[in-house]
């Protein structure tokens, strides 16, 4: 999971929201119904598209299965997965004075999610839920608790959620590189003069055996607020924060699990950015440059520029550049980059297609409103609805997806 600034109803300023459900983000059309071993309908998508950290499943190869348990109590607001097709899921279920908090864990092979213990409390009042979830590979994950960054307070799981670890929420020491498994995190240590920012900024390594923080050694050579950016086939890992000679929003890409780093993209519209997200379909890569747009264009999470690669990532293109109230004006979690050569955009008010390398869009038939979004995960994209009614969807190639459903919805 990632953590991205929420859905169209959340505050785009935001440093971090915490998702699915992220990742914060989601319109899922059509479910499986049923609990237990459902496990959806095989879809292709075409005019109708609308549906961490790792670089998706190879292209053209179904993602499995992934069966619905509507009889996991609550609605489910964080969900992950491991490449061997495991997962976890974070869950609420809300009265008028109290959120109670659940997790439920799928199991390699299993045909329906399990309730694993739970180590985060009762909220009570009208706090809401902060939870979030970071899955580290087969029965491992950490949850986080509070405002990131950083959290309050963090849980390891490495057995499936059998049982908890209360872990730190500050780094101890150095990690030369990002391992296997890992994640990269950002880290604030305080907050920059109006509050909506850091300074200074830094990226953190959480180790997939542990779930513990460590500084990355060698940081990307990059200004302002640092933040991942994506990870593409390969292992090549991308950075988004600002250019240090202008200030303009910059990618920073390591090849080598981050040892060393090189700028990537130095991108010409700087005015009101936020950080760059980075997806793939095998050497096509495009980077989304999210940003604060006029208030008369009445969106949070405003749509500033696309880039393009042809090359992985040697050489960029600026494809698309905001215009006044032409759309797509706002983008929701990652894009999704199709092996039919499309781009999916999910936006505030429709779902947005492209089918010329992202220097035009089309409106996905029938996808008025909040269209949810998608966020990569190491089975490919998973996309969700905007209202936590629990219906997802997930595939390996932008194109076929499956569908399934979690929790009760109440």
């Amino acid at each position: 999971m990632r953590w991205g600034r929420g859905d169209g109803k959340r505050d785009g300023k935001a440093v971090v929201a915490a998702v699915l459900g992220v990742l914060g983000v989601l319109a899922l059309l059509a479910g499986c119904s049923g609990s237990g071993s459902g496990s959806g309908a095989d879809t292709t998508t075409g005019a109708d598209p609308s549906a961490s950290r790792s670089a998706p499943a190879p292209t053209g190869v179904s993602p499995p299965r992934i069966p619905s348990s509507t009889d996991l109590p609550g609605g489910p607001h964080a969900v992950g997965f491991a490449s061997d097709a495991s997962g976890f899921a974070l869950l609420a279920r809300c009265g008028k004075t109290r959120c109670r908090q659940y997790v439920a864990v799928l199991d390699k092979g299993a045909d329906s999610w399990r309730l694993a213990r739970s180590p985060l409390a009762d909220v009570r009042g009208d706090l809401g839920i902060t939870a979030g979830l970071v899955v580290l590979g087969p029965g491992r994950a950490l949850i986080t608790e509070g405002k990131w960054p950083p959290p309050d307070g963090t849980w390891f799981s490495g057995d499936g959620g059998r049982s908890w670890q209360r872990g730190s929420t500050a780094p101890s020491g150095t990690a030369a590189a990002v391992p296997e498994g890992g994640a990269l995190v950002p880290d604030c240590s305080r907050p920059d003069k109006e509050g909506n920012g850091c300074a200074p900024s830094r990226l953190l390594v959480v180790h997939p055996g542990t779930g513990r923080f460590q500084v990355l050694a060698h940081q990307p050579p990059l200004a302002g607020v640092l933040s991942p950016a994506g990870e593409t086939a390969g292992g090549r890992l991308f950075a988004s924060g600002a250019d240090p000679s202008t200030g303009a929003a910059a990618l920073a890409v390591s090849e080598d699990r981050g040892r060393t780093w090189r700028t990537a993209l130095i991108a010409p519209f700087e005015e009101y950015g936020w950080g760059m997200r980075v997806v793939a379909s095998g050497d096509v890569l495009y980077a989304v440059h999210p940003g604060q747009l006029p208030e008369e264009e009445g969106v949070k999470n405003g749509l500033l520029a696309l880039h393009r690669s042809a090359d992985g990532g040697r050489t960029w293109e600026q494809v698309w550049k905001y215009h006044e109230g032409v759309d797509p004006l706002s983008s929701l979690g990652d894009p999704v980059a199709a092996v039919d050569g499309s781009l999916t955009i999910h936006g505030e008010d429709a779902v947005w297609r492209s089918t010329d390398g992202g220097r035009s869009f089309t409106e996905a038939s029938g996808s008025q409103g909040l269209g949810g979004s998608a966020t990569v995960t190491p089975l490919g994209y998973l996309a969700g609805d905007s209202f936590g009614a629990g219906s997802y969807r997930i595939s390996a190639d932008g194109v076929h997806w499956h569908s399934f459903e979690l929790g009760d919805g109440t």
